[in-house]
């Protein structure tokens, strides 16, 4: 008894190094799963797939420990990558490079033929990654773009504009909660599980988990049709507010209950006793010589990566405030510094901040201006709580690039509100002189520069206009103070 705790050792050092060294990923991690009904499934998956491997402890046993020292290469990647959305405060990147380096460890601690005793498990280990909600804008869309023609061919009069959906008895939003994320990570997570459990052959597990997603795209679909079509036929009485709730709950437990009996119907009966049946009366010695030398490196590289993160972060000192990226005076407009309360653009600790409204001889087409510098690495500009406009309040009809010279691009997005009033806004990303409208490429950027030992200033700008003229005019009215406002920049800059 005492022998085997004292072989333990070196792997319970080596997970507690893993806590140790991945404490951060693994705490917003876990914030996300608390705060967000799209991830509270993640506080079972860790839990689950330990279970897993649990159930398979026999088989485990029998196969040799050898370690797999080619796996330090991507265990080192993973620790690059960690330190990368560490340093940015990239937290997919943290949250990804936390759970995969799990599974590495395991994998590479008892070598290829025993990891693949225990291959889903170890993949498994993966779903705690919370992931998915970008797929939110997309899956709004596609729910729309579903649900509009089955109530066009049902008969019921409708109006789409963006994700607004009218018909005669009221308005209906297809939100952010009417996307069914929810419902489809759950799903997939579920069928993934199911088609391990249930079926021996790949080709069966694969086209089941493609169902766990197919079929709650067309559910959600047929719920949002289900519910406009009962509030027009109840003339809004049902299918609204809270009934609004427990119809979509009761649906997704149905639609849930289907993909069971589905999965039921074609499940291999034998998938659940066939290793019952597997008998090895032969004592196979298991190498735990292999985990001592790989746990030494682990625990090295783990070092090593702590050490590096404190010399990125602790150079960084706290500068005076520099100033606001455009000196407002210097610009050949008349302009009126003010709170924006129409579109409610918010940044969050943003060093400066500079709104208001650039004046016109006509008062409609007044340009609304927003700037939100962040200084000396202080603060994120790319964070999901900053918004470029109220959600509550709008609704994104189309979003593309424009070009306002040769050179550069930047992004054009119009957005609807509930009364059926278009608003414009142009904008774009800056970091010291140079022009970005992709947060992703802004932020691994920021990064680098951080890891290379240089902060400068962020900011982004932006213009807008509230208009139900032609698009091509007030695009043409916006790009033309935009191309000023750059060139002001670029002459600060230099």
């Amino acid at each position: 008894m005492i022998a085997r705790i004292v072989k333990a050792v070196p792997v319970a050092v080596i997970f507690i190094a893993w806590f140790y060294t991945y404490n951060q990923g693994i705490n917003t991690a876990i914030n996300i799963w608390i705060i967000s009904e799209i991830f509270n499934h993640c506080f079972l998956v860790i839990p689950g797939a330990f279970f897993l491997i649990y159930q398979k402890k026999t088989q485990l046993v029998q196969q040799p420990f050898v370690a797999n020292y080619w796996l330090f290469l991507p265990l080192v990647g993973a620790l690059i990558l960690y330190t990368f959305g560490l340093v940015g405060d990239i937290r997919l990147f943290m949250h990804i490079a936390t759970f995969i380096s799990l599974p590495l460890l395991i994998w590479l601690i008892i070598g290829n033929q025993a990891a693949k005793v225990i291959a889903f498990p170890l993949y498994f280990m993966l779903f705690a990654i919370p992931v998915g909600e970008q797929f939110i804008p997309y899956l709004q869309e596609l729910t729309t773009d579903l649900a509009v023609p089955l109530l066009e061919l049902t008969g019921v009069p409708i109006y789409r504009s963006g994700l607004y959906l009218d018909i005669p008895e009221g308005r209906f939003l297809v939100a952010e909660a009417c996307s069914g994320i929810s419902f489809l990570v759950a799903s997939f997570v579920f069928g993934n599980l199911y088609a391990y459990i249930s079926f021996r052959t790949l080709p069966k597990q694969l086209l089941f988990i493609f169902i766990s997603l197919v079929v709650p795209i067309i559910a959600n679909a047929l719920r949002v049709y289900g519910i406009v079509l009962t509030a027009h036929l109840t003339d809004m009485e049902y299918a609204v507010g809270a009934d609004h709730l427990i119809y979509g709950g009761v649906f997704y437990a149905i639609i849930l209950f289907l993909l069971i009996m589905i999965g039921e119907k074609f499940r291999d009966k034998a998938a659940l006793t066939k290793h019952k049946k597997i008998v090895d009366e032969k004592r196979i010695e298991v190498s735990y010589k292999s985990v001592m030398p790989s746990a030494a490196i682990i625990i090295a590289l783990f070092a090593i990566q702590i050490v590096w993160f404190s010399i990125l972060t602790g150079g960084n000192s706290t500068l005076s405030a520099a100033p606001p990226l455009i000196d407002l005076t210097t610009l050949p407009f008349v302009i009126k510094e003010e709170k924006l309360n129409t579109w409610r653009p918010s940044f969050a600790k943003a060093s400066h901040i500079q709104q208001g409204y650039i004046k016109s001889s006509v008062k409609i087409d007044n340009i609304d201006f927003f700037i939100a510098t962040y200084s000396n690495g202080e603060g994120e500009l790319i964070s999901s709580v900053n918004k470029l406009y109220s959600a509550e309040r709008w609704t994104l009809v189309k979003s593309t690039k424009v070009s306002i010279n040769e050179e550069k691009e930047i992004q054009l997005i119009k957005i609807v509100s509930p009364s059926g009033q278009y608003r414009y806004i142009i904008y774009w990303y800056q970091f010291s002189n140079k022009i970005f409208t992709s947060q992703i490429k802004l932020k691994l950027y920021q990064t680098m520069m951080v890891v290379l030992g240089q902060t400068k200033d962020s900011s982004i700008v932006a213009l807008s206009i509230e208009s139900n003229q032609n698009m091509a005019a007030v695009v043409s009215m916006l790009k033309s103070k935009a191309s000023i406002i750059q060139n002001s920049i670029k002459e600060k800059a230099q």
